[in-house]
């Protein structure tokens, strides 16, 4: 019984680490001080703010508007996008339509609307999700696109 608590405890606590190797969430004072001030420039009165790791040279911060509208953006050498999160009740139809028919056994766990250097996109976040109970693990998570009129460009 003492080795199957064990081998448990390791199985969870490797896979925490992997998944949180991805994108790990750091302290403001971790990330370039360009990058910091230039979302302090563009957003005013910010709440909730959480800036996270993708690489050496790429941050992503998450926050609520003065509406409390989620958004977020992600900063990197080429330069910024901006991200406008959608509710669920209000995903495009064609983002439930193509995931629906194209990647069966996945679900959508995010969308937003993508904006880099005046052009708009949609791109929608889904994964296939594995588990016992309560206990769920997502598994072969991709972004894929859209046209904002609705045309599916690709992963």
């Amino acid at each position: 019984m003492k080795k199957i608590l064990a081998l448990t405890t390791a199985v969870l606590l490797t896979s925490g680490m992997l998944i949180a190797q991805k994108e790990q969430k750091v302290p403001e004072k971790d990330v370039k001080v360009n990058y910091v001030k230039d979302f302090q420039k563009q957003v005013k009165e910010p709440s909730d703010v959480q800036w996270w790791k993708i690489d050496e040279q790429s941050f992503k911060v998450t926050f609520l508007d003065a509406e409390k509208s989620r958004q977020g953006m992600v900063f990197s050498n080429k330069g910024t996008e901006t991200h406008y999160y959608i509710e669920k009740q209000y995903y495009p139809a064609a983002v439930r339509d193509t995931v629906s028919h194209l990647f069966k056994g996945y679900s959508v766990t995010d969308v937003w609307v993508r904006k880099v250097r005046g052009k708009m996109t949609y791109q929608a976040r889904i994964a296939k999700k594995s588990g016992f109970l309560w206990w769920k693990k997502e598994k072969d998570a991709k972004i894929i696109n859209w046209e904002v009129d609705g045309k599916y460009i690709g992963e």
